[in-house]
């Protein structure tokens, strides 16, 4: 049965199955003054269920104040936790369990799992508008519904928002890849071009550079034939040409992201090699291509590079004689279809992304705002930085600054500015991202 006959199906045997509700608690007030917001559960109300394949999780407290916050997580590349996330990962210290802070204050938060039948994105946008759908029938209408992604969910809750503002009120977006899914491949290409002209690259083991073998294996292909950066800085000058033509922060590319416990290369090679097959084998064909890509560097880079003993005018020129590669014209139509962003927002829209973030590039944020002015909706779009390393590298106490911060804006309908972010908790106010390289 297709998804939308499904829900229509639950949806319409909500009526009887109302009545069936126990009344021993009575609804909040706003769920009482506001019409056609009664609702049709007992509170707190806490629920794991499936929904047309993926696992979803609900709870509403006691005390819901009508909001609903729908979570959509990041990448997942490894086996899904026993239920789905509510709430982002934070980083570990002393902050209160953000999902204990947040009930607490009465929002009710939902979340499902990515369906593995489908592209991640594609099944993370059905899903989540699904879920939200099955909350309206089975629980009740909420006074508002935000929208909060991690990384990848980030991206989707951004896509949710432009193509279905009335179902939504606002959406945070924390560390998205906000460019769009198609720029994100074409630069995972360029990475992976710059790794084959410094060190070579194994095209029987992995297929060309620019179409992977998509059942490519990162733990039993990949991971043991790239030449990592030596302990004794034997082969940084090659892995610094990579940085550098890429246009990554010296910290954002060396240092450890404080999440996932690698260094910021570590993430960059993993995505450009495993990310990119995955999204080929569900796209069925190349996706990436750089025939708009022009590699150069500073005449201060070049120096350096020689220091190092790396002769960059020469891999530079191996590197602008292969901007030629193109994707296949249906896989490139696929991934734009749905993991691309047209910008057009008629309601509040915050991101939040860490100033040296190790996978999803600064300069996505750039890239968005330039999207979102191309379709004259700023004004709805306000973007915060945190000053420090990682990717989605925040702590509880920086998240719930972005919740008050749209809160605010959808109660006053005035954007939040600086006072909002405040210096104290690591919020860089001065900070502008450099731009998109193409």
């Amino acid at each position: 049965m297709k998804k939308h006959q499904v829900l229509l199906s639950m949806v319409a045997a909500l009526p009887a199955m109302a009545g069936l509700a126990s009344a021993a608690a009575a609804p909040p007030a706003w769920a009482q003054a506001a019409p056609g917001s009664a609702l049709r559960v007992t509170l707190p109300f806490d629920l794991v269920d499936t929904l047309d394949g993926a696992k979803f999780k609900i709870r509403v407290p006691a005390n819901w104040n009508g909001t609903l916050l729908v979570y959509t997580q990041g990448t997942k590349t490894g086996a899904p936790p026993p239920e789905p996330l509510l709430v982002p990962p934070v980083l570990p210290g002393s902050d209160a369990p953000l999902e204990d802070t947040l009930l607490s204050r009465g929002y009710a938060l939902a979340a499902s799992e990515i369906a593995i039948t489908d592209w991640q994105i594609k099944a993370s946008l059905q899903d989540t508008f699904a879920l939200t759908t099955y909350f309206r029938g089975r629980v009740g209408d909420p006074k508002r519904v935000l929208l909060w992604g991690t990384s990848l969910g980030g991206l989707v809750s951004l896509r949710l928002m432009e193509d279905n503002p009335r179902s939504f009120d606002g959406v945070i977006a924390t560390c998205p890849p906000a460019a769009g899914i198609p720029r994100r491949q074409d630069q995972l290409l360029d990475t992976s071009l710059a790794y084959a002209v410094v060190f070579g690259w194994p095209d029987d083991l992995w297929g060309p550079v620019g179409n992977l073998r998509s059942d490519l294996n990162f733990s039993t292909d990949v991971n043991p034939l790239v030449n990592w950066p030596k302990a004794d800085g034997s082969n940084r000058g090659g892995w610094e040409f990579i940085r550098l033509v890429t246009g990554w922060s010296s910290d954002a590319f060396w240092k450890t992201d404080p999440l996932f416990g690698y260094p910021g290369y570590f993430l960059q090679i993993f995505f450009a090699t495993s990310n990119r097959a995955n999204t080929q084998m569900w796209a069925s064909g190349p996706v990436a291509q750089n025939l708009d890509h022009r590699y150069s560097l500073t005449s201060d880079e070049k120096k350096y590079l020689a220091g190092l003993g790396v002769q960059a005018d020469s891999l530079l020129a191996n590197m602008n004689a292969q901007t030629s590669l193109y994707a296949s014209p249906r896989a490139r139509d696929y991934i734009e279809r749905f993991g691309d962003v047209h910008g057009t927002l008629t309601k509040p829209v915050l991101t939040v992304h860490t100033t040296q973030d190790t996978l999803a590039d600064i300069r996505h944020e750039s890239a968005y705002r330039q999207t979102v002015g191309g379709s004259a909706c700023t004004l709805n779009l306000v973007q915060a930085y945190v000053s420090g390393v990682g990717h989605c590298a925040f702590t509880a106490r920086q998240l719930l600054a972005a919740l008050a911060a749209m809160e605010s804006w959808l109660d006053t309908g005035k954007p939040p500015g600086a006072a909002a972010f405040p210096e104290s908790l690591g919020f860089d106010n001065a900070f502008v991202p450099p731009p998109w390289p193409y």
